[in-house]
């Protein structure tokens, strides 16, 4: 395995969000506060957006570890709900509630006493909703009313969307304009920038037990870096697929061409240019007819 070849305990580059590999990027660090900071000030309803493989995911569950013991939580993660019932019944799941039976306004009563119940046991409910933009504007519409839901002056019931950049389109009918009143923040998460993409790679790395100057070299992670545009999700699955190949081809060191064949390996194009560009510090070896990698892996068979 890859690992073995490398010195590595295990996987640097999860294939899912892990809190534990946590990079605290400056796009990250930025957006998670104010969101930490609503829930912390109880306000009802909160927004992060982001495309696809920023890190989305992953921020909501670290906003969670961040709130301590005393706040209950859902997470739903499917949100190709077809009714109120649907989201209703996929809250109530999530919390440990009974969930199976019931009309929309027998489902929606549990919860409010569920919720109610926990805020009289001094214990907020906060709720993060992942790929809010599949949601329907009448489903926004049960979240928003849900999030009005007081115990004395204090929120009883919190919510989270995460959700990629088309909900704008939704929030823009006019029928949203009392959920847009209702947010209380709305935060957006970019991509990290080349310097940060590189910082990322090697953190991951060190945290697997490697040493990422003996197995990577600078022009193979700026290639990647800059290739994924700042993506974490393809910053992993790039990083992966190049301890792979060097893995297969017996190398013990990850440089620019192995870096450019894990990039096309994933379906993404490489650009040597630019004066932003890490491969900028190094000397590019003269391109080869035949990919390095796949040249070590005839020449061993």
């Amino acid at each position: 395995m890859a690992e073995e070849r490398f010195g590595l305990k295990h996987r640097p580059f999860p294939t899912t969000p892990d809190t534990a590999y946590y990079y605290p990027a400056t796009p990250h660090e930025t957006a998670l506060a104010p969101l930490v900071r609503a829930i912390r000030d109880k306000e009802g309803l909160a927004l992060l957006t982001g495309d696809p493989g920023t890190g989305k995911t992953l921020l909501g569950q670290l906003m969670l570890e961040r709130l301590g013991d005393n706040v209950v939580t859902a997470f739903i993660t499917n949100t190709h709900l077809a009714d109120r019932a649907a989201l209703l019944q996929a809250l109530l799941f999530d919390l440990g509630l009974p969930y199976a039976d019931g009309t929309e306004q027998v489902l929606r009563l549990r919860l409010t006493e569920a919720v109610l119940n926990h805020c009289r046991e001094g214990r907020r409910t906060v709720a993060v909703i992942d790929e809010a933009q599949h949601l329907s504007p009448d489903l926004l519409e049960e979240l928003r009313l849900l999030g009005n839901l007081e115990a004395g002056s204090e929120k009883a019931f919190q919510v989270v969307c995460l959700a990629q950049t088309p909900i704008a389109a939704t929030l823009k009918l006019p029928e949203m304009t009392p959920w847009k009143q209702r947010l209380a923040v709305h935060v957006h998460l970019g991509p990290l920038s080349v310097e940060e993409s590189f910082d990322y790679l090697r953190h991951h790395i060190r945290l697997a037990g490697g040493n990422p100057e003996k197995i990577k070299d600078e022009a193979g992670v700026g290639t990647r870096a800059r290739a994924t545009h700042g993506i974490p999700r393809l910053l992993n699955q790039a990083a992966h697929h190049a301890l792979v190949l060097a893995d297969a081809a017996a190398m013990d060191r990850i440089d620019v061409e192995v870096a450019i064949e894990a990039l096309a390996a994933i379906g993404l194009p490489t650009d040597h240019g630019g004066a932003d560009d890490l491969l900028a510090v190094a000397s590019p070896a003269p391109v080869e007819t035949e990919p390095k990698a796949k040249k070590k892996l005839r020449k061993s068979a």
